[in-house]
């Protein structure tokens, strides 16, 4: 029997372990529970178990750029809304827009909730319009 009452799932890919814990304590604040990661890899093997609700991804990371996962994990899953949080300069950050509300760092906390609404409305959108 499944509990369907059960928090969604967000998974945050960031390596900074200040603002991954701030980002985690954001999230279960909104209702979700929490799965932090710090390497792109760690990322997918969270993927091959269960999908999240959301993620939240940093975008410069040490074993690559978080845009370009969450770009392709995207391809994979369509429709897993995705908040980008990052310190990359103005052009990158333009460059992932499309994707998902982008958080600059440092970030101010309502910023970051915003864009996590932000991100589960566009989500929603997109499973009405199919």
């Amino acid at each position: 029997m499944t509990d369907t009452t059960a928090a969604p799932r967000a998974y945050v890919l960031e390596d900074d372990p200040d603002i991954a814990a701030l980002e985690a304590d954001l999230l279960r604040e909104m209702g979700f529970n929490v799965v932090t990661c710090t390497r792109i890899v760690e990322l997918g093997d969270l993927m091959d178990v269960a999908l999240p609700h959301l993620l939240v991804v940093d975008v410069m990371l040490p074993d690559g750029d978080g845009g370009d996962i969450a770009e392709l994990l995207r391809s994979a899953w369509p429709g897993i809304p995705a908040v980008f949080v990052s310190a990359a300069n103005r052009e990158r950050l333009a460059e992932l827009a499309p994707m998902g509300p982008v958080v600059a760092k440092p970030f101010d906390l309502e910023v970051f909730r915003a864009a996590v609404g932000q991100a589960l409305d566009g989500a929603q959108e997109l499973r009405s319009a199919s």
